[in-house]
């Protein structure tokens, strides 16, 4: 049974964790281990050493300690839990091609999703525009306390039907997948013409040219949509390389058909979310087996909720499915630790237990992505932001 930290422990400077198991998530588990912590960030990892008198006892017991969870697609504080539809952020239909459009001005950091999640054991999470265009906007990454790590993270953009899409838009929106691709190529085409100066454009088109162009210059990954069928995964595919571009493809459904394309082009993948219903016939390949087949082959792989879709707190259970499904363990729990931290490109800060990151710390019962497991613990930059 977990036992209370008291405040004293709280608000010392230097914390250490002591724990019968610690995964790193970068080597093989500590035994009967230690996490030493200073100003939010780990110092050390190892085995228990004498600690002086300022150093704050965080006893874990026989608890099993991992890195923070991570979600690399939810569309969090955009769609606020247990409010209407009007207080939706998540898609605005003004138009198929919408790069001005930005999570940052747009989060409810008030939702209580955030503090759900945390319970959960997630502390970092991606969050942005959802699919209805064509490009989307700008999606940010943030600690579930609050801390935004970048506010332009990645640049959404989505094929695939969608049942809304342009109901409210003045102008047209693809009808067909050929149109979709079409629109995007002429997209990176004119952005590309721009930057050689080979083309005029208008004030409000160059500033979203400007944010493509961060595309195509490298110094912006782009998050893809692709949840109907494995010839829109090739299309996209075919797309990343005739422009060199830096990106994820999310959802994935019929992935398993394209592992060895999807593995020979070196493009991380985002799936999900596992147990999601098929609810219509875009949803005809979902297979729980994809993440396993992908991570098989050799293919970076991170689960997602595409919250609301699943609650975000649910983020583990996710990659329990994964699990029962024929992968190990730890690889699972690498789908939402260090996997998600690398297709996030803040693997530098979060993702494992090692010294000069983020102490971004879960504490459970037993392995997490165990169904009985209980999360006992959180912190977040070295804080306890949850116990149970």
């Amino acid at each position: 049974m977990v036992r209370f930290v008291t405040i004293e422990v709280i608000k010392m400077r230097i914390k250490a964790v002591f724990a019968k198991k610690i995964w790193t998530g970068a080597s093989e588990f500590v035994e009967d281990g230690m996490i030493l912590i200073e100003d939010g960030k780990i110092s050390y990892v190892g085995p228990r050493k004498s600690l002086g008198s300022d150093v704050g006892i965080i006893d874990a017991k026989d608890s099993f300690v991992t890195p923070g969870f991570i979600d690399a697609h939810s569309h969090i504080g955009l769609i606020p839990e247990g409010l209407d539809w009007e207080y939706s952020d998540v898609n605005d239909y003004t138009g198929p091609i919408t790069p001005q459009m930005r999570a940052i001005d747009a989060i409810h950091f008030h939702d209580i999703a955030f503090k759900n999640a945390i319970s959960g054991g997630v502390t970092t999470v991606y969050t942005g525009p959802g699919s209805a265009n064509v490009v989307g906007g700008i999606g940010l990454i943030t600690k579930t306390s609050g801390e935004i790590i970048r506010e332009e993270a990645a640049l959404k953009m989505a094929l695939g039907p969608k049942r809304d899409r342009g109901v409210k838009s003045k102008e047209p929106y693809p009808t067909t997948r050929m149109g979709t691709v079409a629109l995007l190529r002429n997209l990176f085409i004119n952005v590309k013409k721009w930057m050689n100066r080979e083309l005029e454009i208008d004030d409000e088109k160059k500033y979203q040219y400007e944010i493509v162009a961060k595309v195509l210059k490298g110094e912006m990954p782009a998050k893809i949509h692709l949840s109907t069928s494995p010839d829109e995964i090739r299309a996209v595919l075919a797309l990343i390389k005739e422009f060199n571009i830096n990106a994820s493809i999310d959802h994935v459904f019929g992935g398993d058909l394209l592992a060895g394309e999807i593995a020979e082009a070196g493009i991380p993948v985002v799936y999900g979310p596992p147990m999601i219903a098929k609810l219509y016939s875009a949803f005809k390949y979902v297979n729980d087996k994809i993440p396993v087949v992908l991570a098989n082959r050799g293919v970076l792989v991170a689960i997602m909720t595409d919250h609301p879709v699943i609650p975000q707190k649910h983020l583990r259970f996710l990659a329990s499915v994964v699990v029962r499904n024929g992968l190990d363990y730890n690889e699972a729990l690498k789908m939402i630790t260090i996997n998600p931290a690398k297709i996030l490109e803040i693997d530098e800060r979060v993702g494992t237990l090692e010294v000069g990151k983020d102490a971004d710390i879960v504490i459970s019962s037993d392995h997490p992505l165990k169904v009985t497991s209980v999360i006992e613990r959180v912190l977040i930059n070295g804080e306890i932001v949850f116990e149970h």
